[in-house]
């Protein structure tokens, strides 16, 4: 994979960018909708308190089933036809017969002090009553109140048209009247009790009797003897629930279970405002938030001004809940909130509040594809600089490749070093790195080249007095002559060897240093004894010690390697100094650290010569100072670098005021 592809590859980390910012935003409509659900639950809540202040008397009691009043603004026409009903025909109390042939559907109203009741049923046939015997199809209705004894009551009619009666107890209460109306599967009973004494607990039965059969009663539906308790709405609980609900909002007051006893919607106050910012939720918006942002969302049930029962979780709790759902048949989401009406530590009923917050939608919408736009904008502009960077960075490496390959020829000859660079990074401290290299390794090519020059002239003069010894001795008989050319012949030899050794001086003293035990010595008391000795070996130079110090100086390293790096530094400044010249060996001590220099008279280093002159096999003495018997091969100074670098220490050359200075910093171990 090419270094492009590489950073390509890399580049896409970048999409997690998107990604943490999308958890971003969903943490934060989180944030928001806990904020909005914590806010309304707090107001459903302090209504539920209010409401129950007034204790139970003023909430309706319902035990048992529940027939459910609806209000309505007008009385109805009384003609046995649904049409002034249709508002309610959505919510009808159904009741079916054994066989399910018989179908009633019961839809109660109240207008003023008039108690309304709509019966539609469902039949496969219709038989009239006989006068004087009801023993056709027909309706039984039990009435109770508190202030009026139970009453019962029939309605069998002879023909469709109008029915009044009145109640079998003494009072004659309650009274009823209104129209059965014959349909093609069946009839409808739309009936009225005008007193003013509205019953509180109703039941019924609806007879239907079988044509073929005679007056045999085939089926019945209704409530099993069972009175159902009437609910309706409050007035008061209404006006008090108006002024609570928050605006923007609609609120229920419910019983245990579910019917509604008072309803308040404040939404209307801030509809026009609301269309005029355009803050809509759309079926994609909506879709988008559940994708995005909140998870699937569960479909709300409809609900309206006249719904008499709510369902739902929030209906049956005991314990303030929140929900969030999506509309049952428009785009958005709704939260709604449930707070129980707790009197004497029980639950009378519920206060249940609903909002729109299609503008948390839409917000939290805007936020996500404006971070995910960002992010996505970010990432295409990161891959293009990568890709940008790759390509420039890959050309620049192949540049370096090319110019290596030019810079080596086939036969592994150094032509040129590489150019400088100007970047100053990494990839241009490679290039220095291999022009510093490469200009090593020619340098080094040249010393080989010249290296059979240097062994032949080295290698001459012994060869010379050997060949030439070995001559003699083939003409002379003479015994001192035989000696003479004898030690002439050895001397040779042992020149020569010395030159073999010279050679193989650097790998041996490696191997050495490899195996070598460290231990503390203290370099005073070295450098004295082996300046002693240096005087002796040298009467025509001058060495001086010099140490600012007479405490033992301790060096952690070996004080045979360390007589061998004085050695060959020695040698070199007995080289380049002249006769009765002076050389000097200075120890100190520089912070935590030990300064040693070693210092002769003579000639200055050129800045090029000093760059390279610790390097294997480099020697800058000309032919006319390889003189004696002393070999010169370019290793001296190279072994020094290996010792001191053993000892964990630099080493460098400079000039000074006298001629030139070798330093070597090491660091100080007590």
């Amino acid at each position: 994979m090419t270094l492009r592809r590489q950073l390509l590859l890399v580049s896409l980390a970048v999409l997690l960018l998107p990604l943490g910012a999308w958890q971003f935003a969903r943490q934060v409509e989180q944030t928001l909708r806990d904020g909005h659900a914590q806010g309304l639950l707090e107001s459903a809540r302090v209504t539920a308190e209010i409401m129950a202040a007034d204790g139970p008397e003023s909430w309706p009691q319902a035990s048992g089933e529940v027939l459910y009043v609806h209000q309505r603004p007008t009385a109805p026409f009384l003609d046995g036809h649904a049409d002034d009903w249709h508002p309610w025909l959505d919510y009808p109390q159904r009741f079916e017969s054994e066989d399910g042939r018989l179908n009633v559907d019961l839809v109660a109203s109240r207008h003023r002090s008039g108690l309304y009741l709509l019966f539609v049923t469902t039949s496969p046939d219709q038989v009239f009553n006989m006068p004087g015997a009801a023993r056709g199809d027909r309706v039984h209705i039990e009435f109770a109140h508190p202030d009026q004894p139970q009453a019962d009551l029939q309605v069998a009619p002879l023909a469709p048209g109008w029915v009044e009666t009145r109640g079998n107890n003494p009072a004659g209460w309650p009274g009823l009247q209104g129209y059965w109306q014959s349909r093609g599967t069946g009839w409808t009973l739309e009936a009225q009790i005008p007193d003013r004494q509205i019953p509180q607990r109703m039941a019924f039965t609806v007879f239907d009797v079988d044509h073929r059969a005679g007056d045999t009663v085939e089926r019945r539906a209704g409530t099993d003897g069972q009175h159902l308790s009437l609910v309706e709405r409050v007035p008061a609980l209404e006006d008090q629930l108006q002024a609570l609900t928050p605006l923007g909002s609609r609120s229920w007051a419910v019983l245990e279970e579910g019917w509604v006893i008072a309803h308040s919607d404040r939404r209307t106050a801030n509809a026009i405002e609301a269309d005029s910012v355009d803050d809509r939720a759309t079926w994609i918006a909506t879709w988008l938030f559940e994708q995005l942002i909140s998870g699937r969302l569960s479909r709300g049930p409809s609900r309206t001004a006249i719904t008499p029962r709510l369902q739902g979780p929030e209906v049956d709790t005991t314990q303030p809940l929140a929900t969030w759902t999506t509309r049952d048949d428009d785009p958005g989401i709704l939260l709604t909130v449930s707070a129980p009406v707790m009197v004497e530590d029980q639950a009378i009923g519920s206060i249940i509040i609903e909002r729109n917050a299609d503008a948390l939608l839409l917000e939290s919408n805007r936020a996500v594809l404006r971070l995910v736009g960002i992010s996505m904008a970010t990432l295409v502009l990161v891959a293009l600089i990568l890709l940008g960077f790759a390509t420039v960075l890959s050309e620049r490496i192949r540049r370096l490749r090319n110019a290596a390959e030019r810079a080596v020829a086939p036969d592994g000859r150094v032509l040129e070093t590489l150019p400088v660079g100007i970047s100053g990074d990494e990839l241009t401290d490679l290039r220095h790195s291999m022009s510093s290299l490469l200009g090593r390794l020619r340098e080094h090519q040249t010393y080989l080249r010249t290296l059979a020059d240097k062994l032949a002239h080295e290698l001459r003069t012994p060869l010379a007095m050997i060949r030439s010894s070995l001559d003699n001795l083939e003409q002379t008989r003479d015994p001192d002559e035989i000696a003479r050319y004898c030690r002439r012949a050895n001397e040779g030899s042992k020149r020569l060897n010395r030159i073999l050794q010279a050679m193989s001086q650097a790998t041996r003293i490696e191997e050495s240093i490899q195996a070598e035990h460290r231990e503390a010595f203290d370099l005073t008391s070295l450098a004295e004894n082996y300046i002693q000795a240096c005087r002796q070996t040298y009467p025509n130079r001058r060495f001086v010690l010099e140490y600012s110090n007479p405490e033992p100086v301790l060096l952690h390293g070996s004080a045979d390697l360390f007589a061998q790096l004085l050695d060959k530094l020695i040698e070199n400044a007995v080289d380049f100094s002249p006769d009765n010249g002076e050389i000097l060996v200075a120890i100190h001590r520089r912070d935590r650290n030990i300064v040693v220099d070693v210092e002769n008279d003579g000639p200055a280093l050129s800045e090029s010569v000093a760059a390279n002159l610790f390097e294997s096999m480099v020697s800058q003495r000309a032919r006319s100072e390889r003189r004696g018997e002393s070999v010169h091969l370019g290793l001296g100074l190279y072994i020094a670098r290996l010792i001191v670098e053993f000892h964990h220490g630099q080493i460098a050359v400079a000039n000074s005021q006298r001629g030139c200075c070798i330093r070597m910093l090491f660091s100080k171990h007590q």
